[in-house]
């Protein structure tokens, strides 16, 4: 009488079987073919040669916004500078680089603290400052400047120029880049 009545285990047994069986059917059918997989690198690598030159564009924009950036940064802190300790304060710029008076290094108690926008992270071609065609401007104990100018900052097609009211401090930030976009930054 025991063989004629179904036991539970095996039908389930059956029924596991027969979709397991089926699964490994469905994925051998759903293997990708040699061919499939060069079409998809293809077109990947097509996507990579597009978007590359526009990638590396894009990282040059951003290191002459953030030499911009930093210089508005410097200029802002010798005019703070000077309205804390009452004392003339001046920034220096050449070939390149910048020093400001009367301030040490963050990372070198030691040394003058000096920015050089030749080398990394900001890696410009140039960087030239016109203050009423001197290359230093001065803040006094009120933190007003000596004169006005500017400092413009080029890594191939991209510039920004940071300017220097003479007659309030304030400090702006113009860009323009390739294709002739341009962008104004205010002042603080």
């Amino acid at each position: 009488m025991q063989s004629i009545q179904h036991r539970p285990g095996c039908l389930r047994y059956g029924l596991r079987s027969r979709l397991f069986n089926g699964a490994l059917r469905s994925r051998r059918r759903c293997a990708f073919t040699i061919l499939e997989l060069f079409v998809v690198i293809l077109i990947i690598g097509i996507l990579t040669a597009v978007a590359a030159p526009t990638f590396f564009d894009s990282l040059l924009f951003h290191r002459v916004e953030s030499a911009a950036r930093r210089v508005k940064a410097d200029l802002e802190l010798a005019r703070t500078q000077a309205r804390l300790t009452s004392a003339s304060q001046s920034i220096t710029f050449a070939n390149s680089a910048y020093t400001l008076s009367n301030v040490k290094s963050f990372d070198k108690p030691s040394a003058a603290y000096s920015v050089d926008l030749k080398k990394q992270p900001y890696s410009l071609d140039s960087a030239t400052a016109d203050f009423s065609s001197a290359a230093t401007v001065s803040f006094d104990g009120y933190g007003t400047p000596t004169s006005g100018g500017t400092v413009v900052l080029v890594a191939k097609s991209h510039q920004c120029t940071v300017t220097l009211d003479g007659t309030t401090g304030d400090v702006t930030i113009t860009s323009s880049h390739s294709g002739g976009r341009t962008a104004k930054t205010p002042g603080s």
